[in-house]
């Protein structure tokens, strides 16, 4: 009997150590959550941001409505925009799916074993090996996601690159239709001039 409760009070201290390395592991996952919901936020003031860049530029599309061309060429490069934006929104709310699933698993695997779901004997071993393979499985698609959104950001800022770019030549061409119009208004009242 003496044996009996010495091995019950060895599990019972096992048992403890996993409760603790489970409490361990769910402070690092709120702390990685509270990091990625920072940089969630951090994302949606720039892509308001990258809204706000994409009506401005809109609306100096439509200031040139005189040159049909011009129109077309911009209506077509908006209509680009918006359904590369699309593309990209789509994705993101894929992955913010995805992260909340992995999140409630999660929460949903540390508060079954914290409330008390105890581990029998002979299954101990075998449910540590495989909440660990879970563990590695979620940390790596975690990763995955962080790899992506850095990709994304990437591209963001090559859309704004391209942006100025279109803007600048937009710009020049305004520029120079202008001059154009102030040459030939010149040379007619020139030319109405010696012809009398």
């Amino acid at each position: 009997m003496g044996m009996l409760i010495s091995k019950c009070r060895s599990r019972g201290k096992e048992v403890k150590a996993l409760e603790k390395e489970i409490q361990v592991m769910k402070r690092e996952r709120e702390k990685e959550t509270r990091v990625h919901e920072e940089k969630w936020e951090e994302w949606e003031v720039e892509k308001e941001k990258h809204m706000e860049r994409i009506r401005s530029l809109e609306k100096e599309v439509m200031e040139f409505r005189e040159d049909k061309g011009w129109i077309r060429m911009g209506s077509e490069f908006i209509v680009e925009q918006l359904e590369e934006k699309a593309r990209r929104e789509e994705a993101v709310e894929k992955w913010k799916q995805l992260y909340h699933a992995i999140k409630t698993e999660l929460d949903h695997l540390i508060l079954t074993t914290h409330q008390g779901e105890r581990f029998y004997l002979g299954e101990q071993g075998e449910m540590v090996e495989r909440l660990e393979r879970e563990l590695k499985a979620k940390e790596e698609m975690i990763e995955g996601l962080r790899r992506s959104l850095t990709g994304m950001q990437m591209e963001g800022m090559k859309k704004d690159r391209e942006i100025d770019i279109l803007r600048q030549s937009l710009r020049i061409l305004s520029n120079s239709k202008r001059s154009n119009l102030g040459r030939k208004s010149t040379r007619r009242s020139l030319r109405c001039r010696i012809i009398p």
